[in-house]
């Protein structure tokens, strides 16, 4: 019977396609308007001899004197009582009880319903109206985990294929790389040696402004600055805002009294929280779990991080802004591929996360950070080292700065950078910049009257004309079977187990008809078996499940 009970809300909304928590108050309503149908025998009928078994002769007296202040509380508020509810009196039949108790019972089941949710679309949980595993991807990006996004990413080709079509559309070809590239990985990273241990980069320094062997100020150009502001009459000095009769501002017995009473302010607002009303109280409900939307929200993730700015900038100055503004333009308009290149940290669906996805970002790890969009940082460290981080990572392309800095006279320091372009899968350099000298720059700043950013775009120009005749990628041309069927079994041979980049390659020769349904059932098999397989024909649930099993297990899926 208790099971029954339990029950009846979630039939209740079955029913009427209500949720389970839509429906309580109308099983309430339902179950309080039956009580009030059903009949019993009067109560003073059957209280008579109870009350004279139980010796309550004496009680009565002063049931009579509550009574008649009963009825003084009537004149004084009518017949409902003090704030109009109605005050059963002695010798109540049962049901007018009932009847009052249930009454109650509606009132506060009616006042905590919202009876206009209840039908309003709005209301109800947000759906994933596009592909899961898409969107997934576009999160993770927005969240700064890159590498676990491209996996999601290639999952959703792979699992999703009906419905990725538009990003086989993407698809483009890195004449460096030799394959067909959705996004070429990029990443940053720089070395430091040297005497000094002031960096004291080239700072961004205008004809008018310059003054100083960074940003342009100097010593006595502070200390004006401070007195034409009045910097000492804060401290107290006659006229000063702290003085006690100071015209800035408040003195310190005004101060007092102000803090006394923020007291007493914050003591009020603390005894009108706690005199809330007992109704209200007893509405309160129990904190509700936390929605996947909720914990995503919760996490300290971000798209970009600031360590990997400000550890660049601290070093390279103005060298790191005018590389990233470059870099961004090249990228946004898909010249290293075009995939996700408009995702930003706003990008994606976040109300519609499943519980998978968070876990599947909680379970992470701490991944390479992005400096900017498409482009991770390595960090600070000797080329080959980090050579040998970005091939772990499966990065295609370094973007490598070796920084030298010398002691100069006056604790100045003379910056001395150059950038390298090396093509990780190799660790071959692809060139090298002309070298950024901050003397070199003062110097032309003070006789040519030359800009920070002129300077240091003319010592990077060759250095961008070597990423644009080395890594822009190309339109994919046209392959034939043969050559199709050749790739997947280059990729094939060299292993690397469940690599939904590998299938999402088979699935793009698939789309273009190069290879036939043997082949792509064939390459699904050798990649990752019965699993695999699933991804063809399983459900969406086996289907998202194996591609998140298989995200969160590599390492790298090399592009």
């Amino acid at each position: 019977m208790a099971t029954l009970l339990m029950n009846v809300p979630q039939r209740f909304g079955y029913l009427f396609c209500l949720p389970k928590a839509a429906a309580m108050p109308l099983v309430v309503i339902a179950i309080a308007l039956a009580g009030i149908a059903c009949s019993a025998p009067p109560a003073h009928a059957q209280t008579e001899g109870y009350e004279d078994e139980m010796g309550m002769e004496g009680y009565e007296d002063e049931m009579d004197m509550e009574m008649g202040m009963e009825e003084y509380d009537y004149d004084m508020y009518g017949s409902s009582g003090p704030g109009g509810r109605s005050r059963p009196g002695r010798g109540m039949s049962t049901q007018d009880l009932v009847a009052a108790r249930l009454s109650a019972a509606l009132t506060s089941a009616f006042e905590s319903t919202n009876f206009a949710t209840l039908a309003d679309p709005a209301a109800a949980p947000p759906v994933q109206a596009g592909p899961v595993l898409l969107n997934d991807a576009i999160v993770a990006y927005a969240k700064g985990k890159h590498e676990l996004a491209m996996r999601l990413y290639f999952g959703h080709i792979v699992a999703e294929y009906e419905s990725a079509q538009n990003q086989l559309q993407l698809v483009k070809y890195s004449p460096l790389m030799k394959r067909p590239t959705w996004q070429l990985r990029w990443g940053i990273s720089y070395a430091v040696r040297g005497d000094a241990t002031d960096p004291q980069p080239i700072g961004d320094v205008n004809p008018a402004g310059r003054g100083g062997f960074g940003s342009g100020f100097d010593d006595s150009g502070m200390e004006a600055g401070m007195d034409d502001f009045g910097m000492e009459e804060d401290f107290g000095v006659p006229g000063g805002g702290r003085g006690p009769r100071g015209s800035g501002g408040p003195g310190m017995e005004d101060m007092d009294s102000m803090e006394d009473m923020d007291g007493m302010d914050e003591m009020y607002e603390q005894e009108m929280m706690m005199m809330g009303s007992g109704r209200a109280r007893s509405r309160a409900a129990a904190p509700a779990a936390l929605s996947p939307a909720d914990r995503l929200a919760a996490l300290d993730v971000t798209m970009i991080s600031e360590e990997a700015e400000t550890s660049l900038s601290n070093t390279l100055g103005m060298v790191t802004t005018i590389l990233g503004e470059e870099f961004d333009r090249r990228y946004t308009q898909g010249d290293f591929g075009r995939a996700m290149t408009d995702v930003t940290s706003e990008s994606g669906s976040v109300e519609t996360v499943s519980e998978e996805f968070v876990q599947l970002i909680e379970n992470a790890g701490d991944s390479l950070p992005l400096w900017r969009p498409g482009i991770v940082f390595l960090g600070e460290g000797d080329s080959s080292d980090n050579v040998r981080r970005a091939q772990k990572a499966g990065l295609d392309l370094i973007i490598h700065l070796d920084v030298l800095l010398k002691p100069l006279r006056g604790e100045y320091t003379q910056n001395i950078s150059r950038c390298r372009l090396l093509h990780v899968p190799t660790g071959k350099s692809l060139g090298v910049s002309k070298t950024i000298d901050s003397l070199e720059f003062a110097q032309k700043a003070r006789t040519k009257n030359m800009a920070s950013r002129d300077y240091i775009g003319e010592q990077l120009a060759n250095f961008f004309g070597i990423i644009d005749r080395e890594t822009i990628t190309t339109e994919l041309p046209s392959l034939t079977p043969a050559i199709a069927s050749k790739r997947i079994g280059s990729l094939l041979a060299s292993g690397g187990g469940l690599n939904l980049r590998t299938l999402a390659e088979v699935r793009l020769f698939q789309s273009q008809q190069l290879l036939n349904e043997d082949e792509v059932l064939t390459a699904f098999d050798i990649v990752g078996g019965e699993e695999a397989m699933a991804l063809i024909y399983g459900s969406e649930e086996e289907r998202l499940r194996i591609v998140r099993k298989w995200a969160a297990g590599r390492t790298s899926d090399e592009e």
